[in-house]
């Protein structure tokens, strides 16, 4: 295959989605999901040009049908490590469904966002943090990490200019992914992102000269993410990520 390939289309089709891939040929997924509903509200506040304000996403909450069946296919195609963003209170439904599909769940890692939005209501504490739940095939295990913890802290905005929208409504900062295909990854593997949104993980890899695979439902963020993929800001780099 080539460097890289974005699929426009659900990475759930029985015929063109993940189904249509061969057992175990992809090194490792990294993907962001929908969340469960109770988390996919639609008054999700953000922020604007110092302005607070409410939206809906253009996406569907994930179902329980769903995640079975993302777990199995990720469990069959999945020759290393898989990391699933998640909500906190969905991490056991995840490693759960990633365990039905084969693989060992590892842990749960977090990412911090010291900018995230405060609790506008006042009465409960704010979210800061979003789950990632990683999973293996049973055996050996290895990373680049050494010892570190599985604590990322980054801004949600990091690595765009100042004032620059977000490229999609859940798109994770460009240093956090060149960070964890970084630790998590080698040099010339197959990463497999079935959501890739705006196609971070994409560029992550692109740059740290991994190949990638992706789907991307969408037809608008299927073409913002195809830009990026073919552009300038995944040129291949030289430099590594600061791995500790």
């Amino acid at each position: 295959m080539s460097e890289w390939t974005l699929h426009l289309g659900d990475c759930l089709d029985p015929v063109t989605g993940l189904a249509s891939l061969p057992d175990k040929s992809v090194d490792h997924v990294i993907t962001d999901p929908p969340y469960e509903a109770d988390a996919h509200t639609k008054q999700r506040r953000v922020k604007r040009g110092g302005v607070c304000e409410t939206e809906s996403l253009p996406f569907d909450a994930i179902t329980a049908d769903q995640r079975s069946a993302l777990g199995r296919e990720i469990g069959r195609v999945c020759r290393r490590w898989a990391l699933v963003y998640c909500q906190v209170e969905a991490s056991f439904l995840w490693a759960e469904a990633l365990e039905a599909g084969g693989l060992e769940y590892v842990r749960t890692m977090v990412w911090v966002k010291p900018d995230a939005m405060p609790q506008y209501t006042g009465d409960r504490p704010g979210m800061g943090y979003e789950s990632i739940v990683v999973a293996h095939p049973k055996g050996r295990k290895r990373w680049n990490g050494g010892g570190r913890t599985g604590v990322f802290v980054e801004n949600k905005n990091a690595g765009r200019p100042p004032g620059e929208a977000a490229p999609h409504p859940t798109t994770k900062p460009l240093p956090l992914l060149v960070e964890q295909v970084g630790l998590f990854t080698d040099p010339g593997d197959l990463v497999l992102d079935p959501f890739a949104g705006s196609g971070t993980t994409g560029v992550a890899c692109r740059m740290l000269r991994r190949r990638f695979i992706g789907w991307e439902l969408s037809s608008d963020y299927h073409a913002v993410a195809m830009r990026r993929l073919s552009g300038s800001e995944a040129r291949p780099s030289n430099a590594q990520p600061s791995l500790f």
